[in-house]
Protein backbone atom coordinates (compact mmCIF):
# COMPACT_ATOMS: atom_id res chain seq x y z
CA UNK A 1 0.00 0.00 0.00
CA UNK A 2 2.98 2.36 0.64
CA UNK A 3 4.09 1.86 -2.44
CA UNK A 4 0.90 2.83 -4.13
CA UNK A 5 1.06 6.04 -2.00
CA UNK A 6 4.59 7.18 -3.15
CA UNK A 7 4.03 6.31 -6.90
CA UNK A 8 0.63 8.64 -6.22
CA UNK A 9 2.61 10.69 -4.72
CA UNK A 10 5.52 11.03 -7.71
CA UNK A 11 2.86 11.08 -10.44
CA UNK A 12 0.89 14.54 -8.20
CA UNK A 13 4.63 15.95 -7.83
CA UNK A 14 5.33 15.17 -11.38
CA UNK A 15 1.94 16.80 -13.32
CA UNK A 16 2.39 20.00 -10.54
CA UNK A 17 5.84 20.12 -11.87
CA UNK A 18 4.68 20.09 -15.34
CA UNK A 19 2.31 22.46 -14.98
CA UNK A 20 4.52 24.74 -13.39
CA UNK A 21 7.17 24.26 -16.01
CA UNK A 22 3.95 25.06 -18.95
CA UNK A 23 3.33 28.12 -16.75
CA UNK A 24 6.90 29.20 -16.73
CA UNK A 25 7.50 28.42 -20.55
CA UNK A 26 4.38 30.58 -21.35
CA UNK A 27 5.95 33.36 -19.17
CA UNK A 28 8.57 33.03 -21.56
CA UNK A 29 6.97 34.74 -24.22
CA UNK A 30 5.51 37.91 -24.43
CA UNK A 31 3.66 39.66 -27.54
CA UNK A 32 4.64 43.28 -27.60
CA UNK A 33 4.45 46.48 -29.71
CA UNK A 34 7.25 49.21 -29.72
CA UNK A 35 7.78 52.90 -30.08
CA UNK A 36 11.29 53.60 -30.49
CA UNK A 37 12.60 57.77 -30.78
CA UNK A 38 16.14 59.03 -30.59
CA UNK A 39 15.32 61.38 -27.69
CA UNK A 40 14.27 60.92 -24.41
CA UNK A 41 12.08 63.64 -23.94
CA UNK A 42 10.22 62.69 -27.00
CA UNK A 43 9.60 58.96 -25.41
CA UNK A 44 8.29 60.53 -22.02
CA UNK A 45 6.01 63.13 -23.79
CA UNK A 46 4.76 59.91 -26.00
CA UNK A 47 4.44 57.76 -22.57
CA UNK A 48 2.35 60.41 -21.04
CA UNK A 49 0.35 60.86 -24.10
CA UNK A 50 -0.30 56.28 -23.89
CA UNK A 51 -1.13 56.78 -20.47
CA UNK A 52 -4.00 60.09 -20.91
CA UNK A 53 -5.57 58.02 -23.34
CA UNK A 54 -3.91 58.20 -26.59
CA UNK A 55 -3.62 54.64 -28.68
CA UNK A 56 -0.29 53.02 -28.51
CA UNK A 57 -0.19 51.54 -32.02
CA UNK A 58 -1.35 55.07 -33.63
CA UNK A 59 1.37 56.71 -31.66
CA UNK A 60 3.60 53.88 -32.97
CA UNK A 61 2.66 54.50 -36.39
CA UNK A 62 3.03 58.21 -36.28
CA UNK A 63 5.66 58.44 -34.32
CA UNK A 64 8.32 55.25 -33.87
CA UNK A 65 11.68 55.45 -36.16
CA UNK A 66 11.76 51.65 -36.30
CA UNK A 67 10.35 49.47 -38.54
CA UNK A 68 7.98 48.60 -36.72
CA UNK A 69 5.62 51.65 -37.58
CA UNK A 70 4.36 50.15 -40.49
CA UNK A 71 2.59 47.70 -38.37
CA UNK A 72 1.53 49.83 -36.06
CA UNK A 73 4.55 48.89 -33.35
CA UNK A 74 3.65 45.27 -33.84
CA UNK A 75 6.79 43.92 -32.99
CA UNK A 76 5.69 39.81 -32.83
CA UNK A 77 6.10 37.62 -30.30
CA UNK A 78 10.05 37.52 -28.12
CA UNK A 79 11.05 34.93 -26.47
CA UNK A 80 12.54 36.92 -23.23
CA UNK A 81 15.52 34.96 -22.47
CA UNK A 82 16.66 36.21 -25.55
CA UNK A 83 16.08 39.61 -25.62
CA UNK A 84 18.92 42.87 -23.96
CA UNK A 85 18.51 42.40 -20.43
CA UNK A 86 17.01 45.54 -19.26
CA UNK A 87 14.21 44.56 -21.98
CA UNK A 88 13.76 40.97 -19.94
CA UNK A 89 13.51 42.95 -17.01
CA UNK A 90 10.84 45.15 -18.16
CA UNK A 91 8.82 42.31 -20.13
CA UNK A 92 8.77 40.17 -16.62
CA UNK A 93 7.15 42.84 -14.77
CA UNK A 94 4.63 43.98 -17.61
CA UNK A 95 1.14 42.32 -17.71
CA UNK A 96 -1.09 42.42 -20.80
CA UNK A 97 -2.01 46.07 -21.65
CA UNK A 98 0.67 47.60 -19.65
CA UNK A 99 3.30 49.63 -21.04
CA UNK A 100 7.08 49.99 -20.05
CA UNK A 101 9.14 53.11 -18.76
CA UNK A 102 11.04 54.78 -21.20
CA UNK A 103 14.04 52.04 -21.99
CA UNK A 104 17.55 53.21 -23.15
CA UNK A 105 18.90 50.50 -25.74
CA UNK A 106 21.21 50.83 -28.69
CA UNK A 107 21.82 54.35 -28.39
CA UNK A 108 17.87 54.86 -28.91
CA UNK A 109 14.69 55.26 -26.06
CA UNK A 110 12.55 52.11 -26.05
CA UNK A 111 8.48 51.95 -24.97
CA UNK A 112 7.15 48.44 -24.88
CA UNK A 113 3.69 47.54 -24.67
CA UNK A 114 2.54 44.09 -23.61
CA UNK A 115 -0.14 42.60 -25.58
CA UNK A 116 -1.97 39.09 -26.02
CA UNK A 117 -0.94 36.82 -28.30
CA UNK A 118 -4.35 36.07 -29.47
CA UNK A 119 -4.64 39.46 -31.09
CA UNK A 120 -2.56 38.86 -33.59
CA UNK A 121 -3.86 35.18 -34.41
CA UNK A 122 -7.57 36.64 -34.09
CA UNK A 123 -5.97 39.34 -36.58
CA UNK A 124 -4.98 36.60 -38.75
CA UNK A 125 -7.59 34.08 -38.50
CA UNK A 126 -9.50 36.97 -40.10
CA UNK A 127 -7.71 37.27 -43.13
CA UNK A 128 -7.55 33.77 -43.98
CA UNK A 129 -11.66 33.74 -43.35
CA UNK A 130 -11.60 37.21 -45.37
CA UNK A 131 -9.74 35.49 -48.31
CA UNK A 132 -12.18 32.50 -48.41
CA UNK A 133 -14.97 34.91 -48.53
CA UNK A 134 -16.41 33.77 -45.01
CA UNK A 135 -16.86 37.55 -44.06
CA UNK A 136 -19.21 37.13 -40.88
CA UNK A 137 -16.19 34.75 -39.56
CA UNK A 138 -13.55 37.42 -40.35
CA UNK A 139 -15.72 39.93 -38.42
CA UNK A 140 -15.65 37.66 -35.33
CA UNK A 141 -12.26 37.24 -35.38
CA UNK A 142 -11.74 41.32 -35.68
CA UNK A 143 -14.19 41.97 -32.73
CA UNK A 144 -12.51 39.18 -30.37
CA UNK A 145 -8.72 41.12 -30.84
CA UNK A 146 -10.62 44.27 -29.76
CA UNK A 147 -12.07 42.88 -27.11
CA UNK A 148 -8.34 42.46 -26.03
CA UNK A 149 -7.02 45.75 -27.21
CA UNK A 150 -9.66 48.36 -26.99
CA UNK A 151 -7.43 51.08 -28.88
CA UNK A 152 -6.46 49.03 -31.78
CA UNK A 153 -6.47 50.65 -34.91
CA UNK A 154 -5.27 47.92 -37.12
CA UNK A 155 -7.70 46.02 -36.30
CA UNK A 156 -11.03 48.87 -36.62
CA UNK A 157 -9.32 49.49 -40.09
CA UNK A 158 -9.73 45.94 -40.89
CA UNK A 159 -13.20 45.62 -39.37
CA UNK A 160 -14.15 48.46 -41.36
CA UNK A 161 -13.06 46.54 -44.75
CA UNK A 162 -15.33 43.40 -43.82
CA UNK A 163 -18.32 45.57 -43.45
CA UNK A 164 -17.74 47.42 -46.77
CA UNK A 165 -16.92 44.08 -48.53
CA UNK A 166 -20.22 43.14 -47.09
CA UNK A 167 -21.85 46.37 -48.33
CA UNK A 168 -23.07 47.59 -44.73
CA UNK A 169 -21.43 50.77 -45.47
CA UNK A 170 -23.18 52.55 -42.26
CA UNK A 171 -21.24 50.03 -40.29
CA UNK A 172 -17.84 50.19 -42.22
CA UNK A 173 -18.08 54.45 -41.43
CA UNK A 174 -18.19 53.60 -37.78
CA UNK A 175 -15.48 51.57 -37.58
CA UNK A 176 -12.98 53.77 -40.02
CA UNK A 177 -14.33 56.53 -37.64
CA UNK A 178 -13.20 54.72 -34.38
CA UNK A 179 -9.79 54.30 -35.89
CA UNK A 180 -9.89 58.20 -37.00
CA UNK A 181 -10.44 58.91 -33.13
CA UNK A 182 -7.29 57.08 -32.59
CA UNK A 183 -5.44 58.64 -35.49
CA UNK A 184 -6.96 61.54 -36.55
CA UNK A 185 -3.54 62.83 -38.56
CA UNK A 186 -3.29 59.64 -40.63
CA UNK A 187 -4.07 60.50 -44.59
CA UNK A 188 -4.95 57.00 -45.63
CA UNK A 189 -7.66 56.08 -42.43
CA UNK A 190 -9.05 59.11 -43.83
CA UNK A 191 -9.35 57.83 -47.20
CA UNK A 192 -10.76 54.66 -45.91
CA UNK A 193 -13.44 56.76 -44.17
CA UNK A 194 -13.86 59.25 -47.68
CA UNK A 195 -14.32 56.13 -49.54
CA UNK A 196 -16.78 54.34 -47.15
CA UNK A 197 -18.97 57.46 -47.23
CA UNK A 198 -18.68 57.56 -51.00
CA UNK A 199 -20.09 54.36 -51.24
CA UNK A 200 -23.02 55.04 -48.91
CA UNK A 201 -23.43 58.60 -51.04
CA UNK A 202 -23.58 56.15 -54.20
CA UNK A 203 -25.96 53.77 -53.41
CA UNK A 204 -28.55 56.15 -51.12
CA UNK A 205 -28.01 59.22 -53.17
CA UNK A 206 -28.63 61.27 -50.10
CA UNK A 207 -27.60 64.66 -50.55
CA UNK A 208 -26.47 64.82 -46.47
CA UNK A 209 -24.43 62.03 -47.50
CA UNK A 210 -22.64 63.25 -50.77
CA UNK A 211 -21.90 66.21 -48.45
CA UNK A 212 -20.10 64.29 -46.14
CA UNK A 213 -18.42 62.47 -48.66
CA UNK A 214 -17.27 65.04 -50.78
CA UNK A 215 -15.59 67.37 -47.73
CA UNK A 216 -13.98 64.11 -46.52
CA UNK A 217 -11.87 63.60 -49.56
CA UNK A 218 -10.71 67.41 -49.60
CA UNK A 219 -9.83 67.00 -46.11
CA UNK A 220 -7.47 63.95 -47.19
CA UNK A 221 -5.92 65.83 -49.79
CA UNK A 222 -5.42 68.30 -46.73
CA UNK A 223 -3.29 65.47 -44.61
CA UNK A 224 -1.46 64.49 -47.72
CA UNK A 225 -1.29 65.76 -50.84
CA UNK A 226 0.47 62.53 -52.39
CA UNK A 227 -3.49 61.10 -51.89
CA UNK A 228 -4.59 63.53 -54.24
CA UNK A 229 -4.89 61.11 -57.21
CA UNK A 230 -7.64 58.73 -55.02
CA UNK A 231 -9.22 61.70 -53.48
CA UNK A 232 -9.84 62.92 -57.10
CA UNK A 233 -11.20 59.69 -58.26
CA UNK A 234 -13.49 59.84 -55.45
CA UNK A 235 -14.92 63.14 -55.82
CA UNK A 236 -15.42 62.15 -59.73
CA UNK A 237 -17.48 59.40 -58.81
CA UNK A 238 -19.58 61.01 -56.93
CA UNK A 239 -20.21 64.00 -59.06
CA UNK A 240 -20.96 61.02 -61.83
CA UNK A 241 -22.63 58.59 -60.08
CA UNK A 242 -24.35 60.22 -56.85
CA UNK A 243 -25.35 63.62 -57.84
CA UNK A 244 -25.48 62.44 -61.43
CA UNK A 245 -23.24 65.50 -62.67
CA UNK A 246 -21.36 64.35 -65.22
CA UNK A 247 -19.77 67.59 -66.72
CA UNK A 248 -18.57 68.51 -63.22
CA UNK A 249 -17.24 64.71 -62.92
CA UNK A 250 -14.82 65.41 -65.83
CA UNK A 251 -12.08 67.54 -64.78
CA UNK A 252 -11.64 64.72 -61.32
CA UNK A 253 -11.49 61.93 -63.30
CA UNK A 254 -9.26 63.45 -66.00
CA UNK A 255 -6.65 64.17 -63.05
CA UNK A 256 -7.07 60.14 -61.85
CA UNK A 257 -6.33 58.88 -65.06
CA UNK A 258 -3.68 60.89 -65.61
CA UNK A 259 -1.80 59.93 -62.00
CA UNK A 260 -2.97 56.29 -61.54
CA UNK A 261 -3.61 54.77 -65.11
CA UNK A 262 -3.17 51.29 -64.14
CA UNK A 263 -7.38 51.32 -62.47
CA UNK A 264 -9.39 50.53 -64.96
CA UNK A 265 -12.66 52.13 -62.75
CA UNK A 266 -11.62 55.41 -63.55
CA UNK A 267 -11.24 55.01 -67.33
CA UNK A 268 -14.77 53.24 -67.85
CA UNK A 269 -16.00 55.94 -65.18
CA UNK A 270 -14.58 58.80 -67.41
CA UNK A 271 -15.63 57.34 -70.47
CA UNK A 272 -18.92 56.82 -68.68
CA UNK A 273 -18.93 60.93 -68.31
CA UNK A 274 -17.60 62.17 -71.41
CA UNK A 275 -20.13 59.74 -72.84
CA UNK A 276 -22.93 61.09 -70.59
CA UNK A 277 -21.85 65.13 -72.20
CA UNK A 278 -21.99 63.65 -75.40
CA UNK A 279 -18.13 64.47 -75.54
CA UNK A 280 -18.42 61.37 -78.30
CA UNK A 281 -14.77 61.62 -79.49
CA UNK A 282 -12.94 62.11 -76.08
CA UNK A 283 -14.85 59.39 -74.98
CA UNK A 284 -13.26 57.35 -78.21
CA UNK A 285 -9.99 58.59 -77.24
CA UNK A 286 -10.54 56.93 -73.50
CA UNK A 287 -11.53 54.27 -74.63
CA UNK A 288 -8.63 53.27 -77.08
CA UNK A 289 -6.36 54.39 -74.04
CA UNK A 290 -7.75 51.98 -72.01
CA UNK A 291 -7.56 49.20 -74.74
CA UNK A 292 -4.20 49.91 -75.12
CA UNK A 293 -3.81 49.44 -71.22
CA UNK A 294 -5.26 46.62 -71.62
CA UNK A 295 -8.67 47.44 -70.15
CA UNK A 296 -11.91 46.12 -71.85
CA UNK A 297 -15.37 47.60 -71.28
CA UNK A 298 -17.77 46.08 -73.72
CA UNK A 299 -21.13 47.59 -72.71
CA UNK A 300 -19.50 51.28 -73.04
CA UNK A 301 -17.67 49.89 -76.45
CA UNK A 302 -21.06 48.36 -77.40
CA UNK A 303 -22.99 51.94 -76.56
CA UNK A 304 -20.03 54.43 -78.32
CA UNK A 305 -20.71 51.97 -81.42
CA UNK A 306 -24.59 52.60 -81.56
CA UNK A 307 -23.91 56.06 -81.17
CA UNK A 308 -21.55 56.37 -84.42
CA UNK A 309 -23.72 54.47 -86.64
CA UNK A 310 -26.61 56.45 -85.44
CA UNK A 311 -24.17 59.60 -86.65
CA UNK A 312 -22.99 58.05 -89.54
CA UNK A 313 -26.86 57.74 -90.96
Amino acid sequence: MRTVYRIIGLLVLLLGSLGIWESLGAQEERAIRRIVVAEREAAEAIRQQVQQGASFSALARAKSQGAEYTQWGYSGIVQVNEVQPAMRTALLQLQEGQISDVLPLDGQFVLLKVISPKIPRHLEAAERAENAKQLPQALQEIQSALKLEADNVQAYIKLGLVYQGMKQFDEAIRSFDKARQYAPQEAQVALLAATALMHAAVDSRKAAQVEQALAAFQQVVQLDSRYAPSADFGIGKLYLLALRQPAKAVSYLEKAAEAVPSVPDVHRLLIQAYYDTQRYEQAWQSMRRAQDLGFDFPDLLAVLHKVKQHSQR
